[in-house]
């Protein structure tokens, strides 16, 4: 009988389902850095509070049962609970505590309301660095992470050589050379001298060469995923022949995980 631990352990190898896993928890914890900026940055009214209140609600929930999940998988809890402190940290129920802080105000406690914002800030340098890791191994495919520098340094570059050249606010700037280096060019606003030209050309340049290697990393990406879950598979199916060569000795347990593995395998043709 298949027991949940090791039902848990089949989805992990998965490769389809760890793509989509750190996508998922990479996606959630740039949504939750941003919901803490435009909380920090606007007067939201009622109805935005609301909403950021469920959505972050919604990613502690998913990162508090993606901790315990992992938990609960770890050979040596110990050792685990000791090297995902931050992780722990960050889903602590802070909203909750902030509800209180709201009642603690009417006794001038201020200071506490200060506390528990600079600990939701720290929550948020742990969900850049959580999507800083998950996305990490995207950019060391073919060294991306050199060529994405290269093209937000020439955005930035490109946007003060517009404001310089052609006297365009600096925000219109940023968005012309967005857009161009995007190759979108929607021509709301156009270069007309000389220097401006000439900056365009190079954004153009250097989005095409961006876009190709975005393209050519992604699709490495995937091959490089396929070829780790067909070397996992290489790998097990030599353990499993050197268990059948011993085949009297099998418990029926190891048995059973054996054709479990197999149905496993062959299920993925």
């Amino acid at each position: 009988m298949i027991t949940i631990k090791k039902f848990l352990l089949r989805i992990k190898k998965n490769s389809t389902f760890l793509l989509v896993y750190e996508v998922t928890i990479a996606t959630l914890s740039i949504l939750a850095v941003v919901m803490l900026i435009f909380e920090y940055s606007y007067d939201l009214n009622t109805l935005e509070i609301n909403v950021f209140y469920i959505l972050d609600e919604i990613v502690l929930l998913v990162f508090t049962i993606d901790y315990f999940i992992r938990l609960f998988l770890a050979d040596n809890k110990k050792l685990f609970f000791k090297k995902n402190i931050i992780d722990l940290i960050a889903i602590l129920p802070f909203n909750s505590v902030f509800q209180a802080a709201r009642i603690f105000r009417i006794t001038k406690l201020t200071k506490l309301l200060k506390i528990l914002r600079i600990i939701k800030l720290l929550r948020a340098i742990i969900f850049l660095q959580k999507f800083k890791n998950k996305i990490s191994p995207f950019l060391k495919t073919n060294n991306f992470q050199y060529v994405l520098w290269i093209t937000m340094s020439t955005v930035a570059f490109g946007a003060m050589g517009m404001h310089l050249a052609e006297d365009k606010p600096i925000l219109d700037s940023l968005w012309w050379s967005f857009v161009t280096i995007t190759t979108v060019g929607y021509g709301d606003i156009s270069p007309t001298t000389g220097p401006g030209r000439i900056i365009a050309s190079i954004l153009m340049l250097v989005g095409i060469g961006f876009i190709g290697m975005l393209t050519g990393t992604i699709s490495t990406f995937f091959i490089g995923k396929k070829a780790e879950t067909s070397t996992f598979k290489d790998e097990t199916m030599e353990i499993i022949k050197g268990k059948l060569d011993d085949f009297n000795n099998l418990t029926f347990d190891e048995v059973e995980d054996i054709c479990t593995v197999l149905r496993s395998f062959k299920n993925k043709q």
